[in-house]
């Protein structure tokens, strides 16, 4: 397939691929995954995004046709990209990016960002995620498990009901991988992820905070809570990584 745009390769990466749509998958209720064949394979890191552009929208939507979104597929997936998103009815993008065709190709660029797992890193990583900020999370556990490595996930997972993207999955790794531990929080009937819930979780699991890396990543108001319950928890800023998911 000739691309009708330039592929710039940097580092092993590509800048610049078509991506073909080969499968949907409902995972909860709103939310769905798109899986992409590329033409060329890209080299991207757990944790990373890339940016999307549909070739048109059959909705108006201020924000243009491209948007980014985490590469939801871990790299061992070899093949294929997964984008994982809610589909929301006021997003023009989202919308059409729903009424895809199999078969039919979008442009991709990238991958960016620096939300990126360092397997050498010592220590333990407590990821807090917030509703749809679970696919960095789902990709770097991924590639942990793939790779059969040995460092010590907490993964605390913030959602609004029952119905948890992602959730079969994570049951699965945890029953095979002593490594990795889930805990779901259901804010609906839990209330919301808070500093004694945190603390008793890291009770529990018998875990220092000065020996933790803590991740988070969700929407704006759930980042926001957890850096100033981290702080108020006295957590060094070093210790904490944050990758904040806008509204799109």
């Amino acid at each position: 397939m000739q691309s009708d745009f330039n592929t710039v390769n940097c580092d092993g990466r590509i800048y610049k691929v078509k991506l073909i749509l080969i499968k949907k998958v409902d995972e909860a209720k709103g939310t769905k995954s798109f899986f992409f064949k590329p033409e060329k394979s890209i080299s991207f890191s757990a944790g990373q995004y890339l940016y999307y552009t549909l070739a048109k929208l059959n909705y108006p939507d201020a924000k243009g046709a491209t948007r980014l979104f985490t590469i939801a597929s871990s790299p061992t997936e070899t093949d294929s990209i997964r984008l994982t998103t809610k589909i929301r009815e006021e997003s023009g993008y989202k919308k059409t990016l729903d009424e895809l065709a199999i078969g039919e190709v979008i442009k991709a660029d990238g991958p960016n960002g620096t939300f990126l797992f360092d397997e050498n890193e010592k220590g333990s990583h407590v990821f807090l995620a917030g509703g749809i900020g679970i696919t960095p999370f789902r990709s770097i556990i991924k590639y942990v498990v793939d790779n059969k490595l040995a460092n010590p996930i907490y993964l605390i997972y913030s959602n609004s009901d029952n119905d948890i993207v992602f959730k079969r999955k994570f049951d699965e790794i945890v029953k095979n991988n002593s490594n990795i531990r889930v805990h779901y929080v259901i804010s609906s009937t839990e209330g919301h992820l808070d500093q004694i819930k945190i603390n008793e979780l890291i009770k529990n699991y018998k875990l220092k905070i000065k020996n933790c890396t803590l991740w988070v990543c969700g929407p704006p108001g759930f980042n926001d809570a957890m850096e100033e319950i981290l702080g108020n928890m006295k957590v060094p800023s070093g210790q904490i990584r944050s990758e904040k998911f806008t509204g799109y």
